[in-house]
């Protein structure tokens, strides 16, 4: 093993937009858009109206790394994307020359040693950067490449196991909204064949229904709190934590970057973001903790009611809604009282009620327990990555059995 300057190893943002790029919308990829090694979102966007910041070409293998605040560790490793994929010149694309495996380049890259690197070695005070010098000149320990591909098969066996269970929870998401939408829209719920349907000022509902406000459901809980030792035994989530159209929280921050502003909030409350809230970001708490007032903290006035009120939450008629009542022009924010409180919405019987609970209940448990396993996979790969990369622990006699990347 030898330690080596990243120059030496990678070509570091090797292709640009030029003017005969073919595409006329793009795929865009921009600072807020990553994660510690997960995406968050693509946007399509027109080629015209793509923000001068959309320059960066990517390829199959590229690692993305972010230059602004890079003590936020906001990194991807690419794989297979599409062809008229861009990111933001806020990312410096690394792509791993021959003779350095790209997966060991990427784990290699997002050691918590490097990042400490790069963030003592940021400029600028208020928005701490890193250039492509300060990366070029960065370095990794870099075995041959046998070992290096061992490395990466290990490391990637927890990638793996993260993006499966992410996938279960979209699959299990989509169904939770498919079978609301059958009962709660198009009313196509068990045994709405034989219900008679009545007229409301939402149209016709089915015979035992009503039509109510949302608050009379959910109630808005503002349990103001400061920060301080009071708050060890719960998490921090403010809202750049919550994922946009997602049942699945991925990160939470430690109580002690709780500053200012901030609300409490318990396990399996819903945190509704109200800061651009078109922005869709509506979760089940996995924990008990505290936010920011950035954020709705919503609890159903009744619990059996869980799952029927954060589908309703979640969908998007009801975030649309939440826009359109939303005070101030250059951030605005939803208001509950005056506004989303306000929102009318059918009341099922509670049989219904209960057979959807019934049903969504094991889905959002499962969700929420995704995020504990995740997290607990995460650090077992984060413990393990250092030992690897610098040879404490010997793979030179391990087996790697298939690619897994």
């Amino acid at each position: 093993m030898e330690v080596r300057a990243l120059k030496e190893l990678v070509e570091v943002n090797p292709e640009t937009i030029r003017k005969n790029y073919p595409y006329d919308k793009i795929e865009y990829i921009d600072i807020k858009s990553v994660g510690s090694g997960y995406l968050i979102e693509t946007k399509l966007i027109p080629l015209s109206k793509a923000p001068s910041r959309a320059r960066r070409l990517i390829k199959d293998g590229d690692t993305i790394l972010s230059t602004v605040r890079p003590n936020r560790r906001s990194f991807l490793y690419i794989k297979k994307p599409k062809s008229n994929v861009v990111v933001s010149t806020g990312f410096a694309v690394l792509r791993a020359k021959e003779g350095v495996d790209p997966r060991y380049l990427y784990y290699a890259i997002t050691d918590q040693r490097f990042t400490d690197y790069l963030t003592l070695s940021a400029k600028g005070a208020a928005y701490p950067a890193v250039d492509t010098e300060i990366i070029k000149r960065g370095k990794i320990p870099i075995w041959p490449i046998d070992i290096q591909q061992k490395i990466a098969s290990i490391l990637s066996t927890y990638d793996d196991l993260i993006e499966n269970n992410t996938r279960r929870i979209q699959i299990l998401e989509e169904m939770a909204q498919l079978i609301y939408r059958e009962w709660f829209v198009n009313f196509r719920f068990p045994g709405h064949e034989k219900v008679k349907f009545v007229n409301s000022e939402l149209g016709e509902i089915p015979e035992g229904w009503e039509v109510v406000k949302l608050e009379d459901i959910i109630e808005n809980v503002k349990e103001k709190t400061e920060a301080g030792e009071h708050l060890k035994n719960r998490e921090y989530l403010p809202i750049d934590c919550i994922p946009r159209k997602s049942f699945l929280l991925l990160e939470s921050q430690d109580y002690t970057h709780a500053k200012s502003s901030l609300i409490l909030f318990n396990r399996k409350d819903i945190l509704f973001g109200n800061m651009r809230s078109y922005f869709h970001k509506v979760i089940i708490a996995p924990f008990d903790g505290v936010t920011r007032t950035t954020c709705f903290v919503l609890r159903p006035r009744n619990k059996n009611y869980l799952s029927y009120a954060y589908l309703t939450l979640f969908n998007e008629k009801t975030v649309s809604y939440s826009a359109q009542h939303s005070k101030g022009s250059t951030i605005p924010y939803a208001v509950w009282e005056g506004g989303l409180a306000e929102m009318k919405i059918i009341m099922p019987s509670r049989k219904i009620i209960d057979a959807f609970e019934k049903i969504i209940s094991p889905i959002l448990e499962i969700s929420i327990n995704t995020f504990f396993k995740l997290r607990n996979l995460r650090t077992a790969r984060d413990l393990l990555l250092p030992k690897l990369i610098s040879g404490e622990i010997d793979v030179s006699n391990w087996e790697v059995v298939g690619s897994r990347w």
